[in-house]
């Protein structure tokens, strides 16, 4: 029995020693001054580092052997540490700290700054309105500085300009605002202004500039340009051509009918007189002669395809279809990227007995392809749908929108009107028929007359019960 209990003493970790080391390496204490009282090495923290690999040591002998140093007294700064009790959890910890909150917490928080916020901003909107009032003291440096002031100043006294504020409270509430005059819109700058502003009686300068005002749509520039132009050099055609062309934009039609004849006489080998009085012929409806001017036209210049192709569109407007289809097939062979020639050819095939339809319609979608937001385009499909496609009517209104809202200048505008009042009459829809038709009369009345055909026939068909 000794025996086995010997060696089973042997095998058995020693707790006192491993509880007297682990103390030494953590206070540096190379003795401990008194041995505690045996312990059951189960409270050594869990958490503690490894401690660093320590020599193997030799064959343990018991410890009671060894004898404490006498010489050496314990410091009393360096006494053992308590055990340490178990950590918190790391969360209880952070929160006993005021350093972590709930999620309930911060929404509570967050309301609150909104709420100080919106107050703040309240108080900050009230106090900006209200004027603050005046405290005694203040009002009594007023009253000194004034006497201060009357008894400094001279007889004379100056007046001093009511501010905003005072004058608002001196105007009758029913006082009408007065509406602010607009300043005047300079004319379009161009790359000749300055050359124009060292020599202004330079003809060739000036219809160069009145030609780009035209190309900008600042038609009364261009005007005063060219009756600029006149006054130095009345016997030039392109000064009259200049005239007509934007009288013609600016619905003097009249005026613009005598430039174009004056300029035509001056130089009978321009072709582009007899174009502008055949769109002048066209648009007041006298198909007839405007066949004539477009064809002087195309007389003149051969290779004038937008000539052809005018003339085309007057020619199947009065019932001539041979030579609609005629000058539509010139204009065609000159060339075939610009749209107009088959719009033109769209128009003769419907002079035809009976009318090609669907011929037109494929000449109009052909031209659609190549310009599919131009002018004239818009103005002939919004027609066609209207008078040969009633099934497409709503595509015909947006066209004619399309074309009132993209329109250069009155004339554009008015004949855009004039399309979507015939698409309302198409849709029997009279007032909107009766605006849009009455707009484009107002539009293009001179000296009490409306010169673009067709609107007076439409208004009448809109206002007939």
């Amino acid at each position: 029995m000794g025996l086995l209990d010997d060696k089973r003493d042997s095998k058995q970790p020693q707790p006192d020693d491993d509880l007297w080391d682990d103390l030494l390496s953590e206070t540096g204490v190379e003795e401990p001054p008194e041995k505690p009282a045996a312990s059951t090495g189960k409270g050594k923290s869990r958490n503690r580092p490894e401690r660093e690999e320590r020599p193997s040591k030799r064959a343990k002998t018991p410890k009671l052997a060894k004898t404490p140093k006498l010489a050496k007294t314990p410091k009393p700064a360096k006494t053992p540490k308590p055990a340490k009790t178990p950590k918190a959890p790391e969360k209880s910890r952070s929160r006993a700290k005021g350093k972590g909150l709930s999620l309930s917490q911060l929404l509570i928080l967050v309301l609150l700054g909104i709420v100080i916020v919106v107050a703040y901003l309240a108080l900050a909107r009230v106090f900006g309105q209200t004027p603050p009032a005046a405290t005694p003291t203040s009002e009594a440096a007023a009253e000194t500085l004034e006497s201060v002031a009357a008894a400094e100043t001279p007889t004379t006294v100056a007046t001093v300009a009511p501010t905003a504020t005072t004058a608002a409270k001196q105007l009758p509430e029913n006082t009408p605002t007065p509406v602010q005059t607009p300043t005047p819109v300079p004319p379009v700058a161009t790359q000749l202004d300055a050359h124009i502003k060292i020599n202004p009686d330079n003809v060739d300068m000036r219809l160069q500039r009145g030609a780009e005002y035209l190309r900008l749509g600042a038609y009364e520039a261009a005007l005063a340009d060219f009756e600029h132009a006149r006054r130095i050099d009345e016997q030039r055609a392109e000064v009259h051509l200049g005239l007509g062309q934007a009288n013609y934009l600016l619905l003097n039609w009249p005026e613009a009918e005598s430039d174009f004849l004056t300029a035509a006489a001056l130089d009978p080998h321009l072709s582009e007189p007899h174009f502008g009085i055949g769109m002048l012929y066209y648009l007041q409806g006298r198909y007839q002669e405007a066949a004539k001017a477009f064809d002087k036209a195309a007389e003149i210049n051969p290779d004038y395809a937008e000539a052809e192709a005018w003339l085309a569109s007057a020619s199947a407007r009065f019932g001539d279809v041979v030579e609609a289809m005629g000058a539509a097939g010139r204009a065609i062979s000159l060339t075939q990227e610009s749209a107009i020639v088959h719009i033109a050819r769209a128009w003769a095939y419907l002079a035809q007995n009976p009318p090609d339809v669907d011929a037109a319609q494929g000449a109009l979608l052909y031209a659609q392809k190549l310009e599919p937001y131009g002018f004239e385009l818009l103005i002939a499909l919004a027609r066609f749908y209207s008078d040969y496609r009633p099934e497409r009517l709503v595509e015909a209104e947006q066209l004619a929108y399309y074309a009132q809202n993209w329109a250069k200048g009155d004339l554009e505008r008015a004949r855009a009107l004039y399309a979507l009042g015939h698409v309302y009459l198409a849709q029997n829809r009279k007032e909107d028929a009766k605006k849009a038709l009455a707009e484009a009369a107002d539009l293009t009345t001179y000296q009490g007359q409306v010169l673009l055909f067709g609107v007076i026939q439409d208004l009448e068909r809109a206002l007939a019960p």
